[in-house]
């Protein structure tokens, strides 16, 4: 467990014991801050949901019902912070596709299909904490996880969208770069061509007898 993961889970943990009524503000703070520290790639934002969860379990529950609301409210705290990791992944692939003679097309397909992951990456993540915990953190994790497949997620909805604008501008940039990618073979031929023709002129020069010898010869 690497320092970070350890000082999210510490930071979570303190969130859900001290403050009840913020804990998914709170949390979602803390993803996003956790966030802000590296890549947001597909293993970075696994390392962190996981994090995240950790911390929520190790709450120590007064009543069995708080500790199930406390972990409910981190998980949604956690839900909006990865929406918003969505989002700004969004939008600098955005950018990207606006600059896109210096992104190569297989790269943003690449992180366009880490960003379409995301949702079932936190649910399988839900999953997963849910088969290591036991009682009611055990109980409450599951049915989190069955609710977000079957209703989906705040994350879920963000990638929906995104991925569609995306894969939307991608296929513009794509079609473009067919087309300057046309052009320009188009202006290499015309060169050619014309490279070629010159050459050609100066075969057909020397093959054209002398018209000074020819006219001695006449004389």
């Amino acid at each position: 467990m690497t320092q970070d993961a350890q000082q999210i889970e510490r930071e979570v943990q303190a969130a859900v014991e001290a403050e009840p009524a913020r804990i998914a503000e709170r949390v979602q703070a803390i993803t996003l801050a956790a966030l802000t520290r590296g890549v947001v790639d597909t293993q970075a934002l696994r390392e962190v949901t996981q994090a995240v969860l950790r911390g929520a379990q190790a709450a120590a529950p007064r009543v069995e019902a708080e500790h199930a609301e406390g972990l409910k409210e981190a998980v949604r705290g956690l839900d909006q912070a990865l929406a918003s990791a969505a989002q700004a992944t969004q939008l600098a692939m955005q950018e990207a596709i606006g600059r896109g003679s210096e992104f190569s097309r297989e790269g943003l397909k690449q992180s366009l299909d880490q960003l379409s992951r995301l949702e079932g990456d936190f649910v399988a993540a839900l999953g997963d904490a849910a088969r290591q915990a036991s009682g009611t953190a055990q109980a409450t994790l599951k049915d989190l996880a069955e609710h977000a497949r079957s209703s989906g997620t705040a994350v879920g909805a963000r990638v929906q969208s995104a991925v569609v604008d995306l894969g939307q501008a991608m296929g513009d940039l794509a079609r473009a770069q067919v087309q300057e990618g046309m052009r320009a073979l188009s202006a290499q031929a015309e060169l050619l061509a014309s490279m070629a023709a010159g050459v050609l002129r100066g075969l057909a020069d020397r093959l054209q007898p002398d018209s000074s010898a020819a006219k001695d010869r006449r004389d």
